[in-house]
């Protein structure tokens, strides 16, 4: 939501100073100078990256305005709450019982190995490869956006060179209309600066800042599977994944975090 606002209020702040800072507004609007813009930055979009890969960006496009923000809070109870459940139960239990584990995804893989029967070793391999293959896989989303950035300025002026070229060759059958002609011609240079600085930028840093959010998040869902193969106390699970976060929030996860009742089992409610 914050995203969608700044977004909204830089796109505003530049409206309002071209309306009121110009006495032709309109002329600001040049639709074949933003073809080129932005049918040139996709098109080299689509050399540079698989077309997979600019789908996905776009689609990725639409998520950033979504919150991104992990409750890691919450996250860390239910982390916390698979080990105390792994301690009383067994990890047979923990793994048949429906958790609340929300978008906990690696952490419900490693139960699954673990009472698959797989090592510590091996699981630890196989998450760390999704992991980091989920993080590449961003991280091109990250670098095409950052692609896009750097190229839209440059089909603005093209389309500005365009335009003067157009301009000179009326200049000696229409002189009285060069200022106007030179006008429209900078409009494409305005287009490449302001999609370059105002979207593929912004984008291309709020992809990253999610990606090293997600890695961080599930670097700690890692954690939380080897302390089940270790066995650990939930305490200090509780103070090791705190220890990723700021101050304010340990003190939180401290205040919240191991104090609920674990649920039961279904069959040991059936039997009750």
């Amino acid at each position: 939501m914050l995203t969608f606002l700044g977004f909204l209020i830089g796109a505003s702040l530049v409206a309002l100073g071209i309306v009121k800072g110009s006495a032709t507004p309109e002329i600001f609007w040049n639709w074949q100078g933003l073809a080129i813009v932005v049918g040139g930055t996709i098109a080299s979009g689509l050399v540079s990256y698989p077309i997979q890969e600019v789908l996905r960006g776009f689609k990725s496009y639409f998520v950033i305005f979504r919150s991104g923000k992990h409750n890691y809070v919450r996250g860390i109870d239910q982390m916390v709450t698979a080990i105390r459940y792994f301690q009383r139960f067994g990890i047979h239990k923990l793994a048949e019982e429906p958790l609340p584990l929300t978008k906990l995804w690696i952490l419900k893989d490693g139960i699954q190995m673990m009472a698959n029967g797989y090592a510590q070793e091996e699981t630890r391999t196989i998450l760390e490869d999704q992991i980091r293959w989920k993080m590449a896989r961003e991280m091109k989303q990250h670098q095409l956006f950052g692609t896009m950035a750097r190229i839209s300025p440059a089909f603005g002026m093209l389309g500005t060179l365009i335009g003067l070229i157009n301009m000179l060759v009326t200049l000696k059958t229409q002189p009285g209309r060069v200022g106007l002609g030179l006008a429209i011609a900078l409009t494409t240079t305005f287009y490449g600066l302001a999609l370059a600085n105002m979207l593929f930028a912004p984008i291309s840093e709020k992809i990253k800042e999610r990606a090293e959010n997600n890695l961080m998040f599930e670097t700690m869902q890692l954690e939380t599977v080897m302390m089940l193969y270790e066995n650990r106390n939930y305490v200090y699970a509780r103070d090791k994944l705190a220890a990723y976060l700021d101050a304010g929030t340990r003190k939180k996860v401290n205040a919240k975090v191991g104090k609920s009742s674990l649920p039961e089992p279904e069959r040991v409610k059936a039997a009750a």
